[in-house]
């Protein structure tokens, strides 16, 4: 059980990456990220759950995920064993320099209100064409390879861009997740998203949408894939980054104004979580791409 093929490349740039996996047996991701690159998800074989910003959405093999900077997204098993997918990272600044005329184009997918795009049935054969030259190209490695890889990520985006979007108006769940609790999991997301800076509670949360704090815990990571207090510290911990980046207020500040009242646990879940303490990250102020994500 686990990883049965890997194959990754790697930029020396940095400006992008592609990593295809394939996986035997159950499997969800341990890391739950973000970052300030773009990434594109195509799932070759399997079913898995995808959850992105504030919903979950049910993705079957063929289908492409658009995921923006910075938006907290996480995969996870949905019962069905076996999965095969390819990753792509990218970076805004690279699309700009290599396509200045096309860059507002080849980032539509990414800034859709549903990140999942499910092409047409015609346009399978072309799509088949450009992932079977990508799982070639990075498992053989012939000369000039990654001029082909990078000439397929692009050819991608442009047949994403195109097409129309799939189901914006709610969540592409269907089956358990359809459910009322679970439309209801979406306010409640929803509802941490814009107000994490508050004192937030598991009990609190409950009370307020009149429903019990076990069962609470429970739906919200089935629905979500995440524990509540982990979803809750990823998103302070996301917008504490975004501060030290872009605004010059102290770090003491910064940790009040994320919804952390004590700043020695603020300077833990950060390291912890960036890899850097918070000075430390200020003044890196640029995080670094990394690819092969676990997903």
């Amino acid at each position: 059980m686990g990883t049965l093929v890997r194959n990754s490349y790697y930029e020396p740039s940095g400006d992008w990456d592609m990593d295809y996996v394939k996986r035997k047996g159950h499997f969800s991701m341990t890391a739950n990220h973000f970052h300030p690159h773009y990434e594109v998800y195509y799932l070759c074989e399997g079913e898995r759950m995808y959850f992105v910003k504030d919903r979950s959405y049910r993705v079957k093999a063929g289908d492409l995920v658009f995921i923006g900077r910075q938006v907290l997204h996480k995969t996870s098993d949905t019962g069905i064993p076996d999965h095969e997918r390819i990753v792509i990272s990218l970076r805004h600044e690279w699309l700009e320099r290599a396509y200045p005329g096309e860059t507002a184009l080849l980032t539509e997918p990414f800034t859709r209100e549903c990140p999942v795009v499910s092409l047409p049935a015609r346009q399978f054969p072309e799509l088949k064409r450009i992932i079977s030259g990508i799982m070639k190209e990075m498992r053989e490695q012939e000369a000039g390879y990654a001029v082909r890889l990078r000439h397929a990520m692009v050819e991608l985006l442009l047949m994403a861009a195109r097409a129309p979007g799939r189901n914006d108006e709610g969540p592409a769940v269907t089956g358990e997740e359809d459910s009322p609790m679970h439309v209801r999991m979406i306010k409640v997301v929803q509802y941490l998203n814009d107000h994490y800076a508050e004192p937030l509670s598991l009990t609190g949360v409950a009370q307020q949408f009149d429903i019990s704090s076990y069962y609470l815990s429970r739906i919200f990571k089935s629905a979500t894939g995440f524990a509540f207090t982990e979803y809750m510290n990823l998103l302070r911990l996301k917008e504490a980054q975004r501060l030290l980046r872009e605004s010059g207020l102290q770090i003491t500040e910064i940790a009040l104004r994320t919804g952390f009242d004590n700043f020695s646990h603020f300077g833990k879940a950060f390291k912890k979580m960036a890899g850097l303490p918070p000075r430390a990250y200020r003044s890196a102020n640029r995080p670094l791409l990394t690819g092969g994500q676990e997903s």
